[in-house]
């Protein structure tokens, strides 16, 4: 372990880190050391150009939501990187819909993907971590959390869980030298419906720091968390969005 690399020796997870801010994250942590397992819910979703990535990382497609997929990600990941140091949550769904037309499919799926799959995920990670008295666990949230959307009640709902899951899992999980963090971003530059660059720009000219984010600033939280400058955070929500949002 070197200055430029506070993360080797350590194995981490991303749930849904092949796209978007997952795929931050994972080049973040790869960037500072880690070997990271990159998991994806299907073939179509494999991420590519882990070849590229300043160490080995491997594929490991789970559905994240189906308990025995879960198990035998952690099984793979545990047979091919040795014992698990820090788990991002970040694998979540948002399809669009308006409050009144919420049917109860959609809710399920946002549900059971964005909160019940980082449960699984947690409890599956903090039963490898406790006996190591070691582990970092963050959960990727979302302002939506604390300012809800129109379009959105179920996702909100999911991430508002996510807030109170890392809180609770925190205060359990402590003891056995296991912190369980939040990052929530805001508006963030990634695949967004309806919105391109001049959509972007408009956005960003209402945040105070006078732009939306990008998927690295929310990496670089997460890093934060999960290296030895965050050892003595725990149950905290960190609001990556600029300002936008002010949490107190």
């Amino acid at each position: 372990m070197t200055a430029d690399t506070p993360l080797a020796g350590r194995t981490a997870l991303v749930t849904g880190g092949n796209q978007g801010i997952g795929a931050a994250v994972v080049a973040e942590l790869a960037r500072l050391g880690a070997r990271v397992a990159v998991n994806h819910p299907d073939e179509d979703s494999r991420p590519t150009g882990l070849d590229q990535l300043p160490t080995s990382c491997l594929a490991l497609r789970a559905d994240v939501r189906d308990r025995r997929q879960v198990d035998r990600m952690f099984d793979q990941l545990t047979e091919n990187f040795g014992p698990l140091d820090i788990l991002v949550n970040n694998a979540g769904v948002f399809p669009r819909a308006p409050v009144l037309e919420l049917d109860e499919d959609t809710w399920d799926l946002v549900l059971d993907t964005n909160l019940k799959g980082a449960f699984l995920c947690a409890q599956r990670a903090a039963r490898l971590m406790a006996p190591r008295g070691f582990g970092r666990i963050v959960n990727i949230a979302s302002t939506a959390a604390f300012t809800g959307s129109p379009r959105g009640a179920h996702y909100a709902a999911s991430k508002a869980g996510l807030v109170a899951l890392g809180k609770s899992m925190a205060r359990a999980l402590g003891g056995f030298g296991i912190t369980v963090n939040t990052v929530a971003p805001g508006m963030t530059e990634t695949a967004q419906p309806g919105l391109d660059a001049a959509g972007f720009a408009a956005e960003g000219a209402r945040i105070p720091l006078g732009r939306v984010g990008l998927p690295v600033d929310v990496a670089q939280a997460v890093a934060f968390l999960v290296g030895p400058s965050g050892g003595y955070l725990t149950g905290q929500t960190i609001s990556v969005n600029g300002g936008a949002v002010m949490v107190p």
